[in-house]
């Protein structure tokens, strides 16, 4: 180092007088920027709060000049309407009021005014009992009471003929929002005669409102004086008739001209608004309210706000970049005198020796220190070469030299000449510099005397503690020969000493296991990885590792293992760790046989549909299976713990758990009522049986529930159909018995009659010949019938019934019914009795197959009735079948009778007769014919008593929805 950079430095703190003016530089700086940010954010803020004010003058100017527009406009159209009330009220009274005036003139009159006036939809005119009298919208006019309405009373009662704006109703009329303006009608007697009231249509303001084009958001509210709201834009129906002065009276109470009235206010959405508030003249003036959404009004102005302030964080963006960029050179500055202070202060204090000297080894700079401890002042040192201090010579030196522009750092031991003659011994570190294209070497000079005295006495320690390490060693060595558990120590993840009942549990001999990593010992290395995580995590508390684990041994044999693990020092794991491992396989093996057939027996008890309960010597249920909760209904917590006893009564209780034990190998079997869900009472069998200690005493006893509600149900159903079967073979039998009567009888006749017809035609007359003819025709007749029930029963069956379907009159068919039993009604004068007066019915059916029905139906009642008696039919133009469909039909009623009310629904069944026939023959298939043929048609049939005495037939078919095909069929 030259003289020049020698002095440099040590005249290096008069530079401190430097540090104020770098001070006082950044603080000026820091000052004009703060007060250029105060009058940028001022500027910004005034010039904001003027755009805002200006934008809310902007709004208050448009929404007063459209008040005053739509104030105008509604005046002019009140106007109107007033002008057209009072001229009919100068007619009416000129008239003597609403109740002398023809209604027809009135009518007439009204309507021409609606015509006249746009924006009315009706004017009517109400007499002065709140009846209306005349509407200009209909003829003849509906006479309502509309004296409930608010308006009527007022005018009663207030003798002033001025117009009076009500609150909107609903039309009783038309039910249409209106807006009512009434007047009072006084007589030239001054009596109250009625009143006029227009309807002004809302929807002519409305469609005025939508041709301005609004901004969006702006509502109009048109008010009357105190407060009802009478018109609204956009419309809601809702809000008509609400008072809205409850909401700020202080409004309404001011004194306003025609001044507006301007304040902030909150929507029913939460959404603030800006409202203007006009008041109208005159003494029916309406109050008009415009409310814009300040957000809508102020969106423009945000924008511009948004747009200031990105230009203003721009701009100071910009300048804190400047204002950075400038300060950190500042902050440059500083840092390098206060470096290069500290520097040269560290190097001078230092409590090494330092001391630079140029590449021939001359001595440039010397420390405190340095002088110090060689005793020589440092003028003197600065005059000495390199190796007058330290025992190197210049060849020396010269190859040191050489040696540091490769490695560019050297150290070394040597020692260092002081002014006592002395050697001492020190470690030397050279470095090289350069400054200036001039090279220097800086020399640390470090006293290691006392290192070198620790040094040895570190070498006496440490031979006296491997002394004490093997007494140690040998001890452990005994203790771990005898233990017969498998104990190993590990250091850093390493084996490091095993005992011979590690090698008989593993296989390896010490020589082959010891420097091997634990892992060899693992199972596997993600198991090894993961009892390694939870082994430390133990150590680190302070705390002993215990836990299963699965081991292999050197053949590659796999057991479980009970594992032990703790650090021979607690508060440094890294000496070792002791690992104790015992072998669990068979007990491992035993344990999880065990919890298999536990949980075996503990899934088939869970998931069986049988209940199970299980009770303790003292007789508290200790354990039960969902399905027992399930099939009695209730939780679980509502059983345990409770004796049976205690749940279902000392009788109940007993049968489910008995107190005494069966024979061995046997178990208890009894049927029982438990209450289950709802309440209700179902049938259980219960299993019951004890489980024994190891004295023969009764630890537990267990239960089984099933439920065989179902089997219940089904043994009831099958004897229910057993029942039936019976019946029916019963009923089929008698069926059977009476046809072969019916059929016999007139087959006799035929016999018989054709006999004697055949013996006696040349005996006797032709008159009595003609007689046994007709009883052999009527026979067979009756015959036929017969067999066409069993034939049209068997086609019914098979479902081979055929129809031919179209549309006919049912009172024609009815007709064709008669004419065929009309012999039948004039053997016991029956009188029948057809209602006429039902306009003509037109369905769709099979017209034989009706007139089947018909003729059934009649010749039942014919049946039935007695001589002289009467029938009576009567058809239905409008029914409902039992899916409420629409339906015609006819009703067949006798004066019988009737039918007994256990046999109205089986009379209707194959072989099944009512009990009145039981003595008059007949098959039992004719009403069972009868019904399947209308549920062919989708019709129904039924019977009924009527209260007057005798049976109804009722036969109702599907009504006709449209034009139907003229043919149809079906099977």
């Amino acid at each position: 180092m030259t003289e020049e950079n020698i002095q440099q430095l040590s005249d290096w703190p008069a530079s401190q007088r430097d540090k104020p003016l770098l001070r006082s530089l950044r603080q000026s700086v820091v000052l004009l920027y703060a007060v250029s940010l105060v009058i940028m954010v001022g500027h910004i803020a005034w010039s904001t709060y003027q755009d805002y004010q200006r934008r809310i003058r902007e709004n208050q100017a448009m929404t007063l000049s459209l008040a005053r527009l739509l104030d105008e406009h509604l005046t002019r159209s009140l106007v109107s309407v007033i002008q057209a009330m009072e001229n009919i009220g100068e007619d009416l009274e000129r008239e003597g009021g609403i109740g002398k005036v023809n209604e027809r003139w009135g009518h007439t009159r009204l309507r021409e005014k609606i015509q006249l006036t746009p924006q009315i939809r009706g004017i009517i005119a109400i007499d002065a009992n709140g009846i209306l009298r005349m509407h200009g919208l209909e003829y003849p006019t509906r006479k309502v009471d509309l004296s409930d309405r608010e308006y009527f009373p007022f005018h009663r009662d207030n003798p002033s003929k001025q117009g009076r704006i009500g609150e909107p109703v609903i039309s009783r009329t038309d039910y249409k929002w209106l807006i009512p303006l009434t007047m009072r009608l006084t007589l030239k007697n001054g009596v109250f005669g009625g009143l006029l009231l227009a309807g002004v249509e809302p929807g002519y303001f409305l469609q005025f409102y939508n041709s301005l084009h609004l901004p969006p958001g702006t509502r109009i509210q048109i008010l009357r004086q105190d407060g009802i709201t009478v018109l609204n834009h956009p419309h809601e129906p809702a809000m008509l008739g609400r008072n809205v002065r409850e909401q700020n009276p202080a409004l309404f109470d001011s004194q306003l001209q025609r001044d507006a009235l301007f304040y902030d206010a909150v929507d029913a959405y939460g959404a603030k608004e800006l409202v203007t508030q006009l008041k109208g003249q005159g003494n029916s003036a309406l109050i008009v309210r415009i409310a814009t959404r300040k957000e809508s009004v102020l969106a423009s102005f945000w924008q511009d706000t948004l747009a200031r302030l990105a230009y203003a964080v721009i701009v100071s963006a910009f300048v804190s970049a400047m204002l950075y960029l400038l300060m950190r050179q500042i902050r440059r500055v500083e840092d390098t005198e206060a470096r290069l202070h500290l520097t040269q202060f560290t190097v001078d204090e230092s409590p090494d020796m330092i001391f630079w000297c140029d590449e021939t080894g001359q001595i440039n700079y010397a420390n405190r220190q340095l002088s110090d401890v060689t005793a020589l002042p440092r003028t003197e040192l600065l005059q000495m070469h390199a190796s007058d201090l330290l025992h190197i010579g210049e060849g020396e030196w010269t190859h040191l030299r050489d040696d540091l522009q490769h490695n560019q750092r050297f150290v070394r031991e040597t020692h260092l000449r002081t002014g006592l003659d002395s050697q001492l011994p020190v470690e030397i570190t050279l470095a090289p510099v350069r400054q200036d294209e001039q090279g220097f070497l800086c020399v640390t000079v470090r006293d290691i005397s006392k290192r070198q005295e620790a040094e040895r006495e570190i070498r006496r320690h440490r031979d006296h503690l491997q002394e004490m390490v093997q007494e140690r060693t040998a001890e452990i060595r005994a203790v771990l020969d005898a233990s017969p558990l498998a104990i190993a120590l590990t250091v850093k993840s390493h084996i490091r000493l095993v005992n011979p009942a590690f090698e008989t549990l593993f296989g390896y001999t010490s020589d082959n296991i010891t420097g091997k990593p634990e892992y060899i010992i693992y199972e596997s290395n993600g198991r090894y990885q993961k009892t390694i995580d939870a082994i430390q995590e133990r150590i680190d508390l302070g705390a002993v590792y215990r836990g299963e684990v699965e081991l292999k041994c050197r053949d590659g044999r796999a057991f479980w293992a009970m594992l032990f693990a703790k650090a021979l020092e607690p508060d440094d794991p890294e000496l070792g760790v002791i690992l104790i491992i015992e072998d669990v396989t068979a007990q491992r093996i035993a344990a999880q046989a065990v919890r298999q057939s536990e949980r075996l027996k503990r899934t088939i008890i869970d998931t069986t549909a049988d209940g199970f309960a299980l009770i303790d010597a003292e007789r508290r249920i200790v354990d039960i299976n969902p399905a027992f909760c399930n099939l009695l209904g209730v939780r679980s917590e509502k059983l345990l713990g409770f004796s049976p006893e205690q749940i279902w009564g000392e009788e109940l209780g007993k049968r489910i758990f008995p107190l005494t034990a069966p024979p061995p190998g046997e178990h208890r079997f009894e049927e029982i009522e438990l209450p289950a869900a709802a309440g209700i009472n179902r049938p259980f069998l219960t299993t019951s049986g004890p489980i024994l200690d190891e004295y023969g005493h009764i630890e537990y006893v267990f239960a089984f529930i099933t439920d065989i509600s179902l089997q219940k149900e089904n043994e009831h159903s099958l004897l229910a159909a057993k029942e039936a079967a019976e019946f029916a073979n019963q009923a089929k039998s008698a069926f059977l018995a009476n046809m072969s009567h019916e059929l016999r009888t007139p087959m006799h006749a035929i016999l018989s009659f054709s006999e004697m017809g055949m013996q006696k035609a040349n005996l006797t007359d032709l008159s009595n010949l003609i007689r046994y003819f007709q009883r052999i025709h009527a026979s067979g007749k009756r015959l036929l019938v017969l067999l066409n029930d069993l034939l049209d029963m068997s086609r019914l069956e098979a479902s081979k019934m055929t129809y031919e379907k179209s549309r006919h009159v049912l009172q024609n068919t009815v007709r064709n019914a008669t004419a065929e039993i009309s012999s039948l009604l004039a053997d016991k004068q029956i009188q029948l009795e057809m209602d006429e007066s039902t306009p003509k019915i037109i369905a769709v059916y099979d017209k034989t197959r009706m007139i089947q029905v018909i003729v059934n139906l009649l010749s039942n009642a014919i049946k039935f009735s007695p001589e002289n008696g009467r029938i009576c039919i009567s058809f239905i133009s409008d029914a409902k079948l039992l899916d409420t469909s629409p339906a015609v039909g006819v009703k067949v009623r006798d004066v019988g009778p009737g039918i007994p009310e256990q046999d109205l629904e089986c009379i209707f069944d194959k072989f099944q007769q009512s009990r009145q026939v039981s003595t008059s023959g007949g098959s039992g298939l004719g009403l069972s014919i009868c019904r399947q043929i209308m549920l062919d048609h989708g019709g129904e049939i039924f019977a009924e008593n009527h209260p007057d005495g005798g049976a109804v037939f009722t036969v109702l078919l599907p009504a006709p929805l449209r034009a139907e095909p003229a043919h149809n069929k079906t099977s």
